[in-house]
């Protein structure tokens, strides 16, 4: 399998601009929910698509990015995936029908347009049969979901479910998708 490299994706971008003091309050009441549809890209998944419930039960404080930033810094991604596993527990990704996964990163930027930049990131699951056979994948423990929504709501994004994090020779963040692109997310609405 391929993969596939963003370099300062616009989910690290984010990361990068809250943890500089460039965060507002988010302009749309928390909690919050919204549906969507994700459509697969390339791979096994071209032209799949399946539907997507995301909760976001609060925002991450400022300095919680910080500190987790620092730690991919000092300690490398499995460093940060510890820390994340001893984070509170802010939102939820569900496909439809199913319980889906707690997230521990909720970031919520505004837009120019009167919109909003949402991020939500985790540490994955790590599926039994994937310690058991030592696939590749465990090696991709982060998952990222990015929404860019308009003022009433509705937009779309990208779900990266399988991801890499760490800071190059250049000192810049890299995320590195396993395999394939990420998912398109779209018809994302909010739902209250």
């Amino acid at each position: 399998m391929a993969i596939v490299r963003h370099f300062v994706s616009s989910a690290i971008l984010t990361f990068v601009m809250l943890s500089s003091g460039a965060a507002q309050e988010p302009q749309a009441p928390v909690p919050a929910q919204y549906s969507a549809n994700a459509i697969g890209q390339s791979g096994t998944v071209a032209g799949k698509s399946f539907g997507l419930n995301v909760y976001i039960d609060a925002v991450s404080p400022e300095g919680q990015v910080d500190e987790l930033i620092e730690i991919l810094r000092q300690k490398g991604q499995d460093g940060l995936v510890s820390a994340l596993e001893k984070s509170k527990d802010v939102g939820r990704i569900a496909p439809t029908g199913s319980v889906g996964t707690t997230m521990r990163v909720v970031l919520i930027n505004p837009r120019p347009d009167g919109g909003q930049h949402i991020v939500l990131a985790t540490n994955r699951p790590i599926a039994f049969g994937e310690l058991y056979n030592g696939t590749r994948s465990r090696d991709y423990p982060i998952g990222i979901l990015v929404l860019n929504v308009d003022g009433n709501g509705k937009g779309t994004g990208t779900f990266a479910p399988l991801c890499k994090v760490k800071f190059n020779k250049k000192k810049e963040l890299v995320v590195e998708h396993y395999g394939q692109k990420p998912f398109r997310v779209v018809n994302v609405t909010r739902q209250k």
